[in-house]
């Protein structure tokens, strides 16, 4: 029972640090979206409930704080703080890799063993009710081509019964917050936010992306 206590308050401990580190950039990436003109479209009287599963395209290296930014901008408090799995590269650099992972990062990892375990760790942190972002092209992308290992870790991280809810970044890129009038009318949709069986959400999931890419193409 001790030790029990100690884990929950150890993950208390944790949850209220990336609560505090999020919430302290607020200000950062509320300028980075008025750099760009960043305007977010989601539907009337969103509630994304904290344990919700969220699932971006991937324009720029900023896509997490913005995400986090307005995806709790309606309800902070319920959906914050919001976990995401980042590469190697990034989450063991020694300069970037502690300031990300104080905000919410955790290594993907590089071996399929380590992506396996991280992929268990991703399904326990919605069973304890943690909000997840994930990215299905699994790198900075433009042509919206979702992954076939995404779709395979999809269906078991879908076949647990948490919410999910669907963005899409358009009209920017990295180089944008250094040159905005390279932007293209930047926005993010969000979807519905919806329960339902794994299949109903992978095929969602395919129409929600190849929807907005096909709107960016026009």
């Amino acid at each position: 029972m001790i030790v029990r206590l100690g884990k929950q308050a150890g993950t208390l401990a944790l949850d209220g640090c990336f609560l505090t580190t999020q919430t302290t950039i607020k200000p950062i990436t509320w300028w980075l979206s008025q750099r760009i003109g960043l305007r977010a479209h989601m539907p009337a009287d969103s509630y994304v409930p904290r344990g919700t599963l969220v699932l971006s395209n991937h324009r720029s290296l900023f896509d997490p704080f913005l995400i986090t930014f307005h995806l709790g901008r309606h309800n902070w408090f319920s959906t914050i703080p919001l976990r995401f799995p980042t590469t190697p590269k990034f989450a063991r650099h020694p300069v970037i890799g502690p300031l990300i992972r104080s905000l919410g990062a955790y290594d993907i990892g590089a071996q399929p063993i380590e992506k396996a375990k991280k992929l268990l760790y991703t399904r326990d942190l919605l069973i304890r009710k943690r909000t997840v972002l994930l990215f299905p092209e699994g790198r900075i992308v433009k042509d919206g081509q979702l992954l076939g290992e995404f779709k395979r870790g999809a269906h078991m991280l879908f076949a647990f019964d948490c919410p999910v809810v669907f963005m899409h970044l358009s009209g920017f890129s990295t180089e944008s917050f250094i040159h905005p009038e390279r932007t293209n009318n930047p926005m993010i949709y969000f979807s519905e936010v919806f329960s339902g069986s794994a299949e109903e959400k992978v095929k969602r999931m395919e129409d929600f992306f190849s929807l907005h890419h096909a709107d960016d193409a026009d």
